[in-house]
């Protein structure tokens, strides 16, 4: 593996996707990037064969020959050489012999997805280019801060006792990770809570065929209490965008200084009596899978699953005070939770 100072980085930026990258992704990339020269009428890679890699011509010619022997030739100044070489798939269609002394970058392409990906889904993220502008330089102080406000400024420690907030900082435990490092698995018990002290990860639900992509996520974010809270498997996959290092804290840490304090709830007959009051500003939520609730639903409630609270959260109003039910206790506490980490005012049917 090279070093960054060993990158022609402007070099670099004439290829897609690196032309659309943040500085910071592409840091991270040219972290990742072998660097290697071959000599004329060397093989870079063979027609039908499988390749973790993707490559990048930087100097010299090559020949890419396919099934029917034709050949075509590629120059590393040709305006047309701007895509890694014959890149369609894990399985190349043809061969590549180099027709003069070649300069390659090469790069293992899931972590080349994983980054793009993540680029083009925070796109929308309020803070992204201040976050990714940061330079490397930055001290460990500079970043502790950074997590720290995300989560001292977030809706759910305006519920917390103060107390509990010192204690909860000192028994976070830091872990480094790696780009591509799966954090968390989708359908594997969940005991920790994380929070991305620095770096960035992509949330996917799904295996590999039919993967759902559902978030870009980085420094402030936290991840991981939803199995916590309903004590239930892991609902999605988290897998590291970039090298960094994560803030975590176990389930018994969790339970007594995070979902305790924050999870509170009503009983049938205090719900009864706030709705005699006519306070119109309750609004009750069944979190229920849709055939539980038609088979046994509650007067004036309203059926949101579990799985969609994340997706429903913009339609809701902060003035209104949302109370959730379900079954057992798990998914509303779950979707309390969720609601609460979203500066609503949530709290848990007791029936």
């Amino acid at each position: 593996m090279t070093t960054s100072s060993n990158i022609d980085s402007d070099k670099l930026k004439g290829f897609i996707p690196f032309d659309y990258l943040t500085a910071a992704c592409i840091k991270d990339l040219t972290n990742q990037l072998r660097v290697h020269t071959l000599e004329k009428g060397k093989i870079l890679f063979k027609r039908g064969s499988k390749d973790h890699e993707c490559h990048f011509l930087m100097s010299g010619e090559i020949d890419l020959a396919d099934e029917n022997f034709n050949v075509t030739k590629v120059t590393a100044d040709s305006e047309d050489n701007y895509l890694a070489l014959d890149n369609s798939s894990h399985i190349h269609r043809s061969s590549a012999i180099t027709t003069t002394i070649c300069q390659f970058y090469s790069i293992n392409r899931e972590y080349l997805d994983l980054v793009t990906t993540w680029s083009q889904l925070s796109e929308d993220l309020d803070d992204d280019d201040s976050n990714e502008e940061r330079d490397s330089s930055d001290d460990s102080d500079v970043e502790t801060l950074d997590w720290m406000d995300a989560l001292l400024t977030s809706p759910l420690f305006t519920r917390i006792p103060p107390a509990n907030i010192q204690k909860l900082l000192s028994r976070f435990k830091e872990r480094e990770v790696k780009i591509g490092e799966i954090i968390v698995q989708e359908a594997a018990q969940g005991d920790e809570f994380y929070v991305i002290k620095q770096g960035r990860a992509i949330v996917t639900q799904g295996d590999r065929h039919k993967e759902k992509v559902l978030a870009a996520i980085q420094t402030g974010h936290c991840f991981g209490e939803d199995a916590l809270i309903a004590e239930s498997v892991r609902n999605a996959t988290v897998t590291m965008a970039s090298n960094g290092s994560l803030m975590v804290l176990d389930k018994v840490d969790f339970d007594e200084l995070l979902k305790k304090p924050i999870i509170k709830s009503i009983t049938m007959e205090e719900l009864k009596i706030q709705m005699d009051e006519g306070d119109s500003g309750t609004v009750l939520i069944d979190v229920r899978h849709p055939e539980e609730f038609r088979h046994d639903p509650l007067k004036n409630s309203e059926n949101i699953p579990l799985n969609r609270i994340r997706e429903k959260l913009a339609g809701m109003n902060h003035d209104f005070h949302y109370v959730v039910y379900c079954d057992g206790g798990s998914r509303s506490q779950a979707a309390a939770y969720i609601m609460t980490e979203s500066g609503f005012h949530a709290v848990c049917l007791i029936r």
